[in-house]
């Protein structure tokens, strides 16, 4: 057999021999799902376990270039330095062998039938089908498929891989990714899971700085303010969407008109319509409270709140009234169409309306402006300054943008236009303009490649090491600076440019390199990089670490190294939500209050929410003291920032500070990855900042009134009893509250055993994972002995809990997480309610917990659940929301998660501890 002959030449570092050691275990379901970060060796770590398996493999790749790194890979790191090159191998899948390397592409192609190939092959007269392919892999006795970085599968590929799956009749699946998509809609994570099997092992970015693997580095972000022109578009579409508001508030007529809608004057007849867009139904309600019209009593029945209950009016809200009333329930105010076009006229004028649906808080346009903010490239100067100036000749900066824009390029010296976009030429353009010390600019892109004019000699020097040509690289002076020369190879070489210019900065002949995200984010490796500007747009998991990940790799010929990376962010500090406040009270609540659980608790715009999903991506160090090591945007301890110009100016300061201190850098990473154990690891956990502790006091408060009414009459009976002797009315008084006594007595146990357990709010958190784990246990989704796991809790200085799972394999974790997010969050749409209702005097409470959807997909699964909650956390009742009682219950619970003064919050973190 081929693979006998593999061995790997070297030492395996602690955590790939982890992964190898427990290999047996991950493939008990023929799916090995590991995550790691770029470094971590995924390549080698793919091959021995091919190797392992023993079995003739198909590994697919993202790219031509990955493709290639696994042939040399198994050549330099398998097989013996002078072994022949292994006849055994194809990286064509038409004409597989034992193993066949190919691309994601290059299989849909096969499938496909289409032309579309990767490189160059002899034309073939007939193209083999599906069938035909799979067949040759079946009889080649094919019955492992590797992955690499499964996350790129488009649609099409995806189907193309699912048939070969299938046809392959369940194979085992070698899934590496250093991004899984963590960050896509619940159907898609679903598809990933089926395909590629739950995360069974992860290599964290962490252990990878402690092995030395990866450099210790952090993050920064830069915060931008509107340009002067920005600040007044952005004026002008809030003093349009207030005029309009305005406009509303004060036409009696449609004012009146929205009173008397059906859903608010005859709520019990339209139930049914209600509940299939119960949203449009609140917002409704909140508008007319809003505007100073109190809905009627009945139509807050069905929502379950009284007037002050009302949730506040947010740009989120009018957005689905004037959706509503335009499009989707237009048919009820068709009398009032004058008034209803003139709404649509004005906010298709300002670009409020896409595709039928009213946007107000965040358009097309508004994204754009602040995403694109010219105020962005003032930041990109600032930190390029201050990096030159701080590392001089040492400098090794990287700025990635989305696009070339190749039309803002000067025609000639004199060509001085103001840069109205965001891209390659204008940052380019506008740091070559401010003319700072000690940079020497580059650009590389896939059409476009300019180098200053003084490193042509350098050049020279690398590509005969490079085995191109000097004669074959063309140099071309650029029209508006005789500084600066473009470059291109002629012939077959010319696809090495991308190698050369890599090599070239490296040298030192370029220290500022601009280029595009889409060919320098991934699979590029310049391990001189020491900091990256990241300048691009794109706020998903993937893309975001695989451009992060450019910059943490070490480099061996400087081993000290330490990266910085920043983050660009526009920031519109005026906020939508605070103009509506205004409006309809004359007051304004900004800076009234700090909300321990928020990373910001202001509405900045766009640009923050997705900087904020971005560093959702990665863990690093917390600007806290001592440093912790988390994911997440609270690390860099903003939540008491106020937002204001001024604040704004003195932040990038700190920032830049803190930035130049990057020689600290080691240090700080050191102290954090002491841990907080003996073992110290990324431990995920979910964070809450509620749990149902009022079930176990509220409990223990009604059994011992109950157990003192009680007993005080007996006592009283006993006193006339002395008095009056030989009553026998006394005595039979005397018998019954004897036995009411010793009935109730459980209950109080029970009460007072709860109060002891639910004492604080982590312990009743505590209990609460009780139940969901004894459930998951009974489902056979936790399949290890519950006496071995323990659930951790603990309470911060701000009163937020976490709460993790220990002794459970990595699968087990994050089923155990998913269902505490839902049942401990708000109330969205579940199949099942855990629903609790008390009084408080005379005032009915209720509380509600979904139940999370792993748990709820079956009914006995549910009434397990409920009866682990009663046993654990306190008596509820199980609601079935899919008929119409429950759908209403649903809405009053959904309401009341709305209008929380303190919104039940959950989140999912890492921690190194």
């Amino acid at each position: 057999m081929p693979l006998k002959k593999l061995k790997f030449q070297a030492d395996w570092r602690l955590y790939q021999a982890r992964i190898l050691h427990e290999l047996e275990t991950h493939l008990n379901d023929n799916h090995l799902h590991v995550v790691a970060a770029p470094g971590s060796g995924k390549t080698i770590l793919g091959l021995e376990v091919m190797r392992r398996i023993g079995h003739s493999t198909v590994i697919l790749a993202p790219t031509i270039t990955i493709r290639n790194q696994w042939m040399d890979r198994l050549v330099s790191m398998f097989l013996p330095k002078d072994e022949a090159h292994p006849d055994w191998i194809s990286q064509d899948i038409k004409n597989p062998k034992f193993l066949t390397i190919i691309t994601y592409q290059a299989l849909h192609a096969a499938f496909s039938g289409t032309d579309e190939q990767e490189e160059p092959r002899a034309a073939t007269t007939k193209k083999p089908k599906i069938a035909d392919i799979i067949t040759q892999l079946a009889q080649l006795n094919v019955k492992t498929i590797i992955l690499d970085e499964a996350h790129h599968l488009r649609n099409e590929w995806w189907k193309a891989l699912t048939k070969l799956k299938k046809g392959l009749q369940k194979p085992t699946i070698v899934s590496l990714t250093a991004t899984p998509p963590y960050d896509v809609d619940a159907n898609e994570w679903q598809k990933y899971q089926e395909l590629c099997g739950p995360v069974d092992s992860v290599i964290s970015v962490p252990e990878l700085v402690k092995n030395g693997d990866l450099c210790p580095h952090q993050d920064y972000v830069y915060f931008s303010l509107p340009t002067k022109l920005e600040k007044e578009k952005l004026k002008q579409f809030k003093k349009s969407i207030a005029e309009l508001i305005i406009f509303l508030k004060n036409n009696t007529t449609f004012m009146n008109a929205l009173s008397a809608h059906p859903w608010v004057y005859n709520t019990k007849e339209h139930i049914g319509e209600i509940l299939q867009d119960p949203k449009f139904f609140s917002s409704l309600i909140i508008f007319l409270n809003a505007a100073g019209y109190p809905p009627p009593r009945y139509a807050l029945d069905i929502l379950g709140v009284g007037h002050s209950r009302i949730p506040t009016l947010d740009p989120q809200w009018l957005e689905t009234l004037l959706t509503g009333i335009l499009y989707t329930h237009a048919k009820y105010l068709d009398r009032h169409e004058r008034t209803l076009e003139a709404i649509r006229t004005h906010l298709k004028r300002i670009g409020a309306i896409e595709r039928s649906r009213v946007i107000i808080n965040n358009t097309k346009e508004i994204k754009k402006l602040l995403t694109r903010s010219l105020g962005k490239l003032d930041s990109i100067a600032d930190i390029t300054r201050m990096e030159a100036d701080h590392l001089n000749e040492n400098l090794r900066m990287v700025i990635l943008t989305d696009y070339i824009r190749k039309s803002e390029l000067p025609v000639n010296a004199f060509d001085l236009r103001p840069m109205d976009k965001i891209g390659v030429i204008p940052i380019f353009e506008y740091l070559r303009r401010k003319d700072i010390s000690n940079v020497k600019l580059g650009i590389l892109t896939g059409s476009l490649v300019f180098i200053p004019k003084t490193s042509r000699t350098i050049i020279e020097k690398i590509a005969p090491k490079l085995d191109i040509d000097v004669n074959h690289i063309h140099y071309e002076a650029v029209k508006h600076d005789e500084n600066y020369i473009s470059v291109s190879i002629k012939g077959e070489h010319k696809q090495k440019i991308v190698h050369l210019i890599t090599e070239l900065f490296n040298a030192g002949g370029i220290t500022v390199l601009i280029g595009t995200q889409a060919l320098l984010g991934e699979g590029w490796d310049a391990p001189s990089l020491n900091t990256l500007i990241l300048a691009s747009v794109v706020g998903s998991y993937m893309l975001s670490n695989q451009m992060r990940g450019r910059a943490i790799r070490t480099n061996s010929d400087n081993p000290d190294k330490v990266a910085n990376i920043w983050h660009l962010v526009g920031v519109d500090i005026e906020t939508q939500r605070d103009k509506l406040r205004f409006i309809f009270t004359g007051q304004t609540d900004r800076q009234k209050f700090f909300h321990p659980f928020d990373e910001i608790k202001e509405d900045l715009g766009p640009d923050i929410l997705m900087l904020r999903r971005r560093f959702r991506a990665f863990e690093g160090l917390s600007y806290q003291d001592p440093p912790l090591i988390e994911n997440g945007f609270k690390r860099l301890n903003l939540g008491k920032m106020k937002w204001t110009e001024s604040a704004v100016t003195d932040l990038n300061q700190q920032m830049l500070q803190r930035a130049r201190e990057r020689e600290r850098l080691p240090e700080l990473w050191d102290k954090a990855l002491l841990g907080s154990s003996p073992r110290p690891e990324m431990r995920e956990k979910i964070e809450s900042n509620y749990a149902p502790q009022g079930f176990a006091f509220e409990n223990t408060i009604k059994s011992l009134t109950t157990e003192g009414l009680i007993s005080g009459a007996i006592v009283g009976v006993y006193l006339l009893r002395g008095i009056h002797k030989g009553s026998s009315l006394l005595n039979l008084l005397l018998f019954i509250f004897g036995i009411t006594f010793i009935v109730a007595l459980p209950k109080l146990v029970k009460a007072l055993y709860l109060l002891v357990r639910h004492g604080t709010l982590e312990n009743s958190i505590e209990q609460v994972g009780w139940a969901v784990l004894e459930t998951l246990h009974h489902m056979k989704l936790i399949e290890r002995n519950l006496r071995g796991l323990r659930i951790e809790t603990a309470k911060n200085d701000l009163g937020v809990v976490f709460c993790r799972l220990d002794g459970a394999s990595p699968k087990e974790r994050k089923y155990f997480l998913e269902a505490m997010l839902e049942v401990l969050g708000p109330v969205e749409n579940p199949r099942y309610l855990l629903t609790h209702y008390s009084y408080l005097g005379r005032l009915l409470r209720v509380n509600y917990h979904p139940v999370p959807t792993i748990i709820g997909q079956k009914k006995s699964h549910a009434d397990f659940f409920t009866k682990c909650w009663n046993r654990r956390v306190g008596s509820v009742d199980l609601i079935y929301t899919k008929n119409v009682e429950g759908r209403i219950t649903l809405l009053q619970a959904r309401t009341q998660s709305f209008s929380a003064a303190f919104q039940k919050k959950t989140d999912r973190i890492s921690v190194w501890e």
